[in-house]
């Protein structure tokens, strides 16, 4: 089923089709539609948003939803294949900062949901002035993309980023087994479609690698 989503911004109702919406640097709401339980979906929250911890992400959620809709949220942290994860299921220990430092600013998250879920309503604004940095070469960064991006292709972000090595969407799936991967040549099936609210992993050759993504 393909995933739809709903984004208002300054007010206005507007409906992201393909990935695609006019936009400024005003406040968004954003409604991701968590529509296949049991599944990794990846989430773009915005660059200024009031969440501060994992724990705060799991609380929105069930209550957005329904008590136990919240089965965990993973944060992939900058590794080689993004082999290093940090998992919160809601309780024990591993709640994380999802806010508060450049790096957490730029994170994207994989979430999945025991109950189909389509009323989190994701809240937050743009910083224009913000530069994405990737220190290391060769890591996975699962990387917060703008929700008014001008990206509307895999190969849109890929010219615009510096260094870049390769960019992968972690497609709706099963323990995030299902991935397509751009590395700047290629079809369609792999130049993917940039949906608004998903986040990518972005890989670069160069340590210290900035970036600041364009929008509208």
């Amino acid at each position: 089923m393909a995933k739809r989503m709903k984004l208002w911004v300054a007010g206005a109702i507007l409906l992201a089709i393909g990935g695609t919406v006019v936009a400024s640097n005003m406040g968004f709401k954003f409604v991701p539609n968590l529509n296949q339980t049991g599944k990794i979906f990846t989430i773009s929250l915005p660059l200024n948003q009031n969440y501060t911890d994992a724990e705060s992400i799991r609380q929105d959620i069930d209550t957005s939803c329904g008590a136990g809709t919240f089965n965990k949220i993973v944060k992939i942290n900058p590794s080689a294949g993004g082999s290093s994860q940090s998992t919160w299921l809601g309780f024990g220990g591993g709640n994380y900062l999802v806010n508060g430092t450049p790096a957490n600013r730029q994170q994207g998250y994989e979430v999945q949901v025991n109950n189909n879920c389509v009323n989190w309503v994701l809240v937050g604004s743009h910083d224009p002035a913000f530069v994405y940095n990737f220190p290391n070469a060769g890591q996975f960064y699962l990387t917060t993309i703008p929700y008014h991006t001008t990206a509307t292709r895999a190969n849109d972000l890929f010219t615009s980023i510096p260094s870049i090595n390769k960019i992968v969407k972690i497609n709706v799936s099963a323990g995030a087994s299902s991935q397509t991967t751009w590395l700047g040549f290629g079809g369609d099936a792999q130049n993917f479609t940039v949906k608004v609210g998903e986040a990518y992993i972005i890989q670069v050759n160069s340590a210290n690698t900035t970036w600041t993504p364009a929008h509208f």
